[in-house]
């Protein structure tokens, strides 16, 4: 369940860290004269790189599959909740029904998730050697209780 709740939040900055890693590639082949190790151990490190930016240029594209199967007011709980975007409009529901709706949706996109082949020992297996997301699950498991709920009366109709 917090692998979907990591992929969650890394969604909205995906696309960024692609791009970061992708910079990194290339800084390292500008930059190859002056690594003085061995050829073979220097292209092994660029294939890894390589591989890595592959990994989560196709974790993005599941994950843009996935958002598209989903309704404007879940993609707007989704980006509330995991990413901190504030939705354009108040939901208009109670604060009940906003965490009984966050609690379906995660399950929703866990089957999701399943079906895009992207399973928690998948997902540990090919995707926890980034960085960005071993931060990313700390801070999940950091905030496992922790609710803000200023924000989110914020956001709902009614209190109730």
């Amino acid at each position: 369940m917090e692998y979907a709740k990591v992929l969650l939040s890394a969604y909205p900055n995906l696309a960024r860290v692609i791009k970061t890693e992708n910079d990194n590639y290339m800084r390292r082949c500008y930059n190859s004269a002056y690594f003085s190790e061995p050829t073979e151990t220097f292209t092994t490190a660029l294939i890894d790189m390589m591989e890595k930016r592959r990994k989560l240029i196709d974790l993005k594209e599941k994950l843009d599959l996935l958002f598209s199967r989903l309704t404007e007011e879940e993609k707007a709980l989704i980006m509330f909740k995991y990413a901190g975007i504030m939705p354009k409009n108040k939901f208009e529901f109670s604060l009940r029904t906003y965490f009984r709706k966050q609690k379906k949706l995660l399950k929703k996109i866990e089957t999701y998730l399943n079906y895009l082949n992207i399973t928690e020992d998948v997902f540990k297996e090919r995707y926890m050697d980034v960085r960005y997301f071993n931060v990313l699950l700390d801070t999940v498991k950091e905030s496992r209780r922790k609710k803000n709920e200023a924000r989110v009366l914020s956001t709902v109709t009614s209190y109730e």
